[in-house]
């Protein structure tokens, strides 16, 4: 794409024709793969897939332990 757009959504506001339009054409766009951050990937690379499941366990527990303090 030629320049990068940014939209805020305001809960309750109805999209535009164009903004389903872009919407829709982003569908159909293919991935683009990130050499700086690389998909995880279960079979290609599963001591990683571990670790992320690790943290995100992690990540979850305290979350949960947060919301317990809280009330």
């Amino acid at each position: 794409m030629d320049k990068d757009v940014h939209y805020t959504y305001k809960r309750g506001t109805p999209l535009t024709p164009e903004q389903i339009a872009m919407i829709e054409a982003a569908r159909e766009l293919p991935v683009a793969e990130d050499e700086d951050n690389p998909e995880i990937d279960p079979v290609k690379t599963p001591e990683q897939y571990a670790a992320l499941m690790r943290a995100v366990a992690e990540r979850n527990r305290r979350v949960v332990d947060a919301l317990r303090r809280m009330g």
